[in-house]
């Protein structure tokens, strides 16, 4: 995700003009992130909303700028970890049609791309919130082992080990399932 520093700068002295530019940059990272985490689209909504409250409260303690991208994933990573725990209380399933995505146009076999990202949807949704959450910041957005582990609280190499063991669990839940065909 990238982040105009300038905007920081501005929004952490109380320009709301400012934070709203960083709402409207940032919102789209914060959301898929909240959806493939909470695999929900109400409560990813709900999630990143409240992520912007906390963001707008506590922006002028911010002291370094470069850092909102990973102060603002930290704030939704904790609020969409208390959302799993109030999901799995509440029994809630994922509805796996909000996690997939529309292949891409002037795709040759458009049966073949929706069935596989239902396959992925399906296996993502297998894995725990943590594993989840360390693919869809590395992978979706590119962040660096180190850069998650301190987003989500975890040395890097936990963050790394944790990477490894999920991509494994998910080659192993995507090939059981690619074995079955014809």
């Amino acid at each position: 995700m990238k982040v105009n520093k300038e905007l920081v700068v501005k929004a952490s002295r109380g320009d709301r003009d400012a934070f709203s530019d960083l709402y409207y940059s940032c919102y789209n990272d914060l959301y898929k992130f909240a959806l493939y985490t909470l695999g929900d689209a109400e409560e990813a909504a709900d999630a990143v909303s409240d992520t912007f409250v906390e963001l707008w409260r506590g922006i002028g303690k911010l002291r370094e700028p470069s850092s909102f991208g990973s102060w603002a994933f930290k704030i939704l990573s904790v609020r969409c970890k208390i959302e799993v725990k109030n999901m799995i209380k509440r029994r809630e399933t994922y509805n796996l049609d909000d996690l997939i995505e529309t292949p891409f146009e002037g795709s040759e076999n458009i049966e073949e791309d929706i069935s596989e990202n239902a396959s992925l949807a399906s296996a993502l949704s297998k894995l725990e919130a943590d594993e989840r959450m360390i693919v869809i910041l590395s992978v979706l957005h590119g962040y660096t082992n180190k850069e998650i582990g301190e987003m989500i609280g975890k040395p890097q190499g936990t963050v790394a080990s944790k990477l490894h063991r999920t991509y494994a669990k998910l080659r192993e839940m995507l090939g059981g399932e690619n074995n079955g065909r014809a």
